[in-house]
């Protein structure tokens, strides 16, 4: 990572910061549906951040839905800071973190290669180079945005 140290997400202190990272994104987060759970999501899950000189350029959060699995709910670095390294840097925390826990596996949804989305195609792309494989397509979010879910076994 360029610059910048990695902290646990502090909901009540990091939510507007997080608004704002996730605002810069458009091309990613425009669903008002989506920005709605993404802002429950910082106030209330577990999570990090990445903070320069007191701004937060990055953030993801985790729900843990089974003891040996982690899903990553929620994960975004400002359209300024993109590429720096930010996002390797919250996976590997959070990797570290749930090594000390035990969990077997991380996984991550996100939209399907079924959709044309280019933003998309980049995020796979990143989860691909993090060493996370697909696993399968999910009709969670409805037939326009078909998912895909993504694992990394921890073992």
């Amino acid at each position: 990572m360029a610059d910048g140290r990695i902290r646990p997400l502090e909901g009540a202190t990091d939510a507007s910061s997080c608004d704002a990272i996730i605002a810069s994104l458009p091309g990613w987060f425009g669903d008002e549906d989506g920005l709605r759970q993404c802002a429950a999501a910082v106030r209330s899950q577990p999570g990090f951040v990445v903070e320069r000189d007191g701004q937060v350029l990055a953030f993801l959060t985790v729900v843990r839905p089974r003891p040996q699995t982690a899903e990553i709910s929620w994960m975004a670095v400002h359209a300024d800071h993109r590429g720096a390294g930010h996002g390797r840097a919250l996976i590997d925390a959070l990797v570290t973190d749930l090594h000390a826990t035990n969990v077997r596996f991380l996984a991550v949804k996100t939209l399907s290669d079924r959709h044309p989305d280019l933003s998309y195609a980049e995020t796979r792309s990143f989860y691909g180079a993090m060493g996370f494989t697909p696993l399968m397509d999910l009709d969670v979010w409805g037939p326009e945005s078909p998912a895909m879910l993504l694992v990394r076994s921890l073992a």
